[in-house]
């Protein structure tokens, strides 16, 4: 009677409408109907004794009931029922198990999808669709009331998998039913799944959304948010059971890490730790973003809103086609749908994001970034690289194949892995790929992705065992996707990155080389590429694949303020410029542009330039040399001592600072002092610090001969040695050595250790 009529055994099931009518009729009634009822209520357009004689036609097609042993069909003259003792309706079977609290019961026959009573009897008489319709409403009231009635009656009682196993049901039969609703997210709540009480939130949004309000009740959403905003009962058990501390809000940990999930490996300020990782680019036309909806209609909302639909329009664009912009609500085939809210919520501004199986209509992932009204520009870069990042790893984990729209296990896992690798959470992305891999043993996207999360989990500069071992495992899951496709560019880039100590970047090249040479747009590789080429000194060769990785990607400003550090390095200061100044106009206010006006206002002093920078920008510790330096460029005067303190303040903080001190005491043209800084920094955890030396500005220092031993203590020296590639500095106008001279005296002298490397000492 729920969805669509029909009969167990099949054998009893009538082919004709008006008989399907006439059964579910008597099914839902209480005791016999009068035949002058049914007449009237199946054919009324009839005369009655018409009307009649059509009845006794289809009695007669209901032959087997009535003559079944014992009848389950009663006719006589006057009326007709059914024998409820024999016959049962899913109804009433589910309404019994509601009231001995059956949840495997409710569950087999509660529909696990939004379907009305007596779904394909619409139309078969305007008296019969006027009874169906009342007789829906009343039964739909019934039977929410009463299974929600007996979840919150499991949940009172301790039993949380029934009670939330039967309010998702119930969320799935009526999606708008925010009693449902709230008991999931309780539920979900008490079992410590916060990913699930955003979802069930989500999932309520988009079912109230097409209707008159538009929005759950207040009361729905305070729940939400004070759930959200406690820990939960799981985790508060698990701290008191430990002795420690409940974990962090989760959507904390989110805002403070999703903008490097884009940075593969960490494209940072010395464009070298070794940490995070992004995706590589759409492949596959199924992706469809809806308009960003502003729920609170406020002036700043709508222009977030506004600048985020720019940002999604961008990525388009860059998608080649693949990515399409819809100009309203979604309809027809695909994949997914994106869908991305924003709101107000306690003087924040929230950016809600959630990506929606096409057909069915279920959340596939979410997430919830906020920021405060001053720095909406970082939680805007925030929202659209979380959504590019989740679209890029759904495609590339689809390969490109239509299995992800018809696989409904190979899609929720897809999204699962994707949600993973957007927390940076690298062991449940691991563990995640392993089950994918067993699933679908031979697929090589899932082969190689897992390579790339392993390789993600080698974190850290220190040596440690429980890194090797991490290193290790990358290497052999690597090999394994290479054994299986030898042209498997993912595999190729986790070997690229599973080296070690310092200049990993570096050795890993060659095999970025060759991953590049199967798939010249893999932005991953690009930008991975870039980072070796600068930190190897190949400085002007490393613009090229920056821009590339830049335009793959056009949602994150950190590739984009990574190609502006390339130019500069490179000195292309009038395009660095031009270049920093696109990106200002893109992400205005961004907190990221101060530090990189800083670099190229040091780089190109100014005074007129440094005191509006000064003027314009806040202290901030992390810049608090760079200001320093400017100010005393703006004013003309030097306070050596103030520096010097800085300097020392910075260095204890950070050991691997020294080379951006050596490069700023060059700046200002204390050679001496650069010389000192150059020779305290650490060859150990530098994190490639180093690589801030190759700037033009810092010419003079690469002049002395101890600025090649460092380099050769770094190992840098061997390398280029063994590819018989120098970089761009041995080509400088006043060297005050010769690079491959050096080298070989370096090597002669046992000096240039290598990282330890036993041949060089």
């Amino acid at each position: 009677m729920l969805g669509d009529f029909a009969v167990e055994p099949a054998l009893l099931a009538p082919h004709g409408r008006k008989a399907r009518a006439l059964l579910a009729r008597l099914a839902l009634a209480d005791g016999p109907l009068s035949r002058d009822r049914l007449s009237a209520l199946l054919w009324s357009h009839r005369a009655e004794p018409q009307a009649h004689a059509s009845l006794r036609q289809c009695l007669m097609e209901l032959k087997a009931w009535t003559r079944a042993s014992p009848p389950l069909l009663h006719a006589d003259r006057d009326a007709i029922a059914i024998d409820h003792a024999h016959v049962a309706d899913d109804v009433s079977l589910l309404l019994s198990a509601c009231a001995c609290d059956d949840a495997d019961a409710v569950l087999r026959w509660l529909p696990a999808d939004e379907v009305a009573l007596l779904a394909d009897l619409d139309g078969v008489d305007e008296a019969f669709d006027d009874w169906l319709a009342a007789e829906r409403a009343r039964n739909t009231e019934v039977v929410v009331r009463e299974v929600l009635a007996m979840a919150e009656r499991l949940l009172v009682a301790g039993d949380i998998d029934g009670s939330l196993r039967v309010a998702d049901r119930m969320t799935r039969f009526d999606p708008c039913s925010e009693h449902a609703a709230r008991l999931v997210m309780q539920a979900r709540w008490q079992a410590g799944d916060d990913d699930g009480v955003r979802h069930a939130w989500h999932r309520l949004e988009d079912a109230v959304a097409r209707g008159l309000d538009g929005r759950p009740s207040p009361e729905t959403a305070r729940l939400y948010h004070r759930l959200m905003d406690e820990p939960s009962c799981r985790s508060n058990e698990v701290a008191l059971q430990t002795g420690k501390k409940p974990p962090p809000d989760r959507r904390t940990h989110r805002i403070a890490t999703v903008a490097a999930t884009v940075a593969a490996f960490g494209l940072m300020s010395a464009d070298a730790p070794r940490e995070g990782g992004g995706e590589p680019a759409m492949m596959t036309p199924t992706v469809r973003i809806e308009p960003v909806v502003s729920r609170n209609h406020g002036m700043i909302e709508l222009g977030f809103a506004d600048a985020l639909a720019g940002d999604f329009v961008r990525l388009a664009n860059a998608s080649g086609g693949l990515v399409r912009i819809l100009d309203g609500e979604a309809v027809g085939r695909g994949d997914f749908i994106v869908r991305v809210a924003i709101n107000r919520d306690d003087g924040n501004l929230t950016s809600e994001s959630r990506v929606v199986d096409a057909r069915s209509g279920a959340i596939l992932w979410s997430s919830r970034l906020s920021g405060s009204p001053r720095d909406l520009t970082r939680l805007r870069e925030q929202t659209a690289v979380s959504v590019a990042a989740v679209i890029d790893c759904a495609l590339r984990l689809n390969d490109g194949q239509a299995a992800l729209a018809a696989d409904a296990d190979r899609r929720a896992q897809v999204f699962a892995i994707c949600d993973a690798h957007d927390d940076q959470d690298g062991a449940r992305a691991v563990a995640l790929l392993e089950r994918f891999a067993a699933r679908w043993p031979g697929d090589r996207v899932a082969l190689g992705q897992l390579a790339l999360a392993r390789a993600k989990l080698i974190f850290g500069e220190a040596e440690t065992a429980e890194q090797e071992r991490q290193r290790q495992l990358a290497i052999r899951a690597a090999r394994r996707a290479l054994a299986n496709d030898p042209a498997n560019v993912y595999a190729m880039v986790a070997l690229s990155q599973a080296g070690r100590r310092e200049r990993y970047m570096v050795d890993g090249l060659p095999m970025l080389k060759r991953a590049l040479s199967v798939d010249p747009r893999f932005s991953t590789a690009l930008m991975l590429q870039a980072t070796g080429l600068f930190q190897a000194g190949y400085v002007a060769a490393s613009v090229r694949p920056s821009i590339d990785a830049a335009n793959a990607d056009p949602t994150s400003i950190v590739r984009a303020l990574a190609v502006v550090r390339r130019l500069a390095a490179a000195g292309r200061m009038k395009e660095a410029w031009d270049r920093l100044d696109a990106v200002a106009a893109v992400w205005p206010d961004h907190p990221d542009l101060v530090e990189h006006r800083y670099r190229l206002t040091l780089e190109q002093p100014d005074r007129v330039r440094a005191a509006a920078l000064v003027a314009s920008s806040g202290v901030d510790d992390r810049w608090r040399l760079d200001r320093l330096i400017l100010q005393q460029v703006a004013t003309g005067r030097q306070d050596s001592a103030a520096l010097d303190a800085a300097a020392e303040i910075e260095y204890s903080r950070l050991p691997a600072a020294a080379y951006q001190l050596a490069a700023l005491y060059t700046r200002i043209g204390d050679i001496r002092r650069a010389l000192i800084w150059l020779d305290r920094a650490p060859v150990r955890q530098t994190s490639g610090q180093w690589s801030l030396l190759y700037w033009p500005s810092v010419a003079p220092l690469r002049r002395e001969p101890r600025f090649f031993a460092k380099m050769a203590q770094l190992g840098l020296v061997d390398y280029w040695r063994r590819e018989n590639r120098w970089p761009d500095f041995c080509r400088e106008p006043g060297l005050r050595y010769d690079c491959r001279r050096e080298a070989d005296r370096l090597v002669a002298a046992g000096r240039a250790v290598n990282a330890g490397n036993a041949a060089f000492r």
